[in-house]
């Protein structure tokens, strides 16, 4: 068998991180690197047919068809396994809330499995078990998906279960109190978890009033004023078949299948579709920085950005690759700077939440509270040489290596499939997105990746959330910016 390059490149990212790493690391750590090797060479050894020359994919074969009621579907014959996997996508979620109410499409999402005008939750659940299948829901910023898997022999049952949580949920009250206090808890439980609280802070700071500005599962205020008669109307009005998608991959055919869509879903009625109307995003002028005051804390939670990209943005591909080499990547230079050579945190990454507007460009990281500015004001710098001396070509190899060796093992299974096909519907990405996919990263050049930092990355005005003891960082912090205090 003949390994491809890119692959072998990827393995030997991780013998160099184990390098950086051998005279500090535990046997057991030791241990769980080689384990991860093993596995990698394992999957190589039984995937090998998927990938041909320098990375390649199989072409990706898919039928497409729109019914009488506007519902998009997209059928995918997969016959490795004798299953099937099906999602529908409901292009609604938390930004298509009222401001007032954050965490209504999230509680709508979770009600849908909770009883239907047919069976009640047990029934459902007593369902899906008896036919060893799965269905789980799922709320984003910008959609709302239920997802089946189940034996191709169950394809009816399944189908047609899904089609009845989506479209005649009863939205019982016991069952949304039992939902609202879930969340509640969830929200109160962050508060002894600063990467959340980070999390929740810095995206409040970066997108104010806008939607974006709370994780989909809302706020303990918004959900609170969530009441059964504004539920009902956010279903009616966001869950209709011209405002979907349904992707079905698995051990299927396409007329058959599709006819079987067709009984399942041809009688649902489509209606009008809103867009919402959101407010403009905060301009950020220099750093505006907050310290969320944790006074059990001993380690500061480090998280700093602006914003970034919307996912179907032209440079996509080109500042992911930017981002593996800064912030990703085993030998990326955040980690090999604060990590490796400084010693101050033992992890730090970046990354790009592209969605369907401009999600943000964040770093996180942490640190002993005496260290912590110390800490940022390298990031910081990190960030400013970016900015200014982009990328060498090795890094780029390196990076696109990471990728053309990783993304075919991305697209083995049906349900794995089936969220690739959906993503390049949902955001209107080109038909052949997925089969040029390893094109698009193989033709990004260096001159295209310091465009592409010159027009998004903005070291200058950012964003900064510290979650910590205020009185350890308080007058450092102060040497950068003016400074907000929180509590948390």
């Amino acid at each position: 068998m003949a390994w491809t390059s890119p692959v072998l490149n990827s393995i030997q990212d991780l013998f160099v991180r184990i390098k950086l790493h051998m005279l500090k690391i535990t046997k057991s750590c030791f241990y769980r690197y080689a384990f991860v090797i093993a596995l990698i060479l394992f999957t190589i050894l039984v995937n090998d047919k998927h990938l041909s020359g320098e990375g390649n994919i199989v072409s990706m074969k898919y039928r497409k068809a729109t019914l009488d009621n506007g519902l998009r579907v997209i059928m995918v014959e997969h016959h490795e396994l004798p299953v099937v996997a099906i999602e529908l996508l409901v292009k609604a979620g938390s930004a298509h809330e009222p401001m007032e109410k954050p965490g209504l499409a999230h509680l709508v999402t979770q009600l849908l499995r909770e009883g239907t005008l047919a069976k009640g939750s047990l029934g459902i659940s007593e369902e899906i078990d008896f036919i060893g299948g799965t269905l789980s829901v799922d709320c984003e910023y910008d959609s709302s998906s239920v997802t089946t898997t189940a034996l191709v022999k169950h394809f009816k049952t399944i189908l047609d279960l899904l089609s009845e949580v989506v479209r005649f949920p009863t939205f019982k009250t016991k069952e949304i109190e039992l939902h609202r206090d879930k969340a509640i808890t969830a929200i109160r439980r962050e508060k002894d978890n600063k990467a959340l609280l980070a999390g929740r802070h810095f995206s409040e700071m970066l997108y104010g009033e806008h939607p974006y500005a709370n994780p989909p599962i809302g706020t303990i205020e918004g959900l609170k004023a969530i009441s059964r008669d504004e539920i009902i109307p956010f279903h009616k009005t966001h869950y209709l078949p011209n405002n979907s998608i349904l992707t079905v991959v698995g051990d299927i055919d396409y007329e058959n299948t599709l006819a079987g869509i067709k009984e399942a879903f041809g009688d649902w009625k489509r209606g009008d579709v809103s867009k919402p109307t959101l407010p403009p995003v905060p301009i950020i002028d220099g750093y505006k920085i907050r310290i969320v005051n944790k006074p059990d804390l001993t380690q500061t939670e480090i998280r700093l950005g602006h914003i970034g990209i919307t996912r179907n943005d032209p440079d996509y591909f080109t500042l992911m690759l930017m981002n593996y080499i800064f912030g990703r990547g085993p030998t990326s230079r955040l980690y090999t700077k604060v990590r490796v050579e400084k010693g101050l945190t033992y992890g730090a990454n970046s990354g790009f939440a592209a969605r369907k507007l401009r999600g943000p460009f964040y770093i996180r990281t942490y640190s002993k509270n005496e260290t912590a500015i110390e800490t940022l004001r390298l990031v910081l710098d990190e960030l400013k040489k970016l900015k200014s001396s982009g990328v060498t070509k090795e890094e780029l190899d390196s990076a696109k290596s990471f990728y053309i060796g990783h993304y075919p093992l991305s697209m083995e299974t049906p349900s794995q499939i089936a969220s690739k096909i959906i993503v390049q519907e949902f955001y209107g990405l080109p038909e052949d997105y997925i089969d040029k996919y390893l094109d698009n990263i193989r033709s990004v050049s260096v001159e295209n990746v310091a465009d592409a930092i010159k027009r998004v990355l903005d070291p200058g005005n950012v964003v900064i959330t510290l979650v910590s003891k205020v009185e350890d960082i308080l007058e450092e912090a102060k040497a950068l910016g003016d400074v907000e205090l929180k509590e948390p």
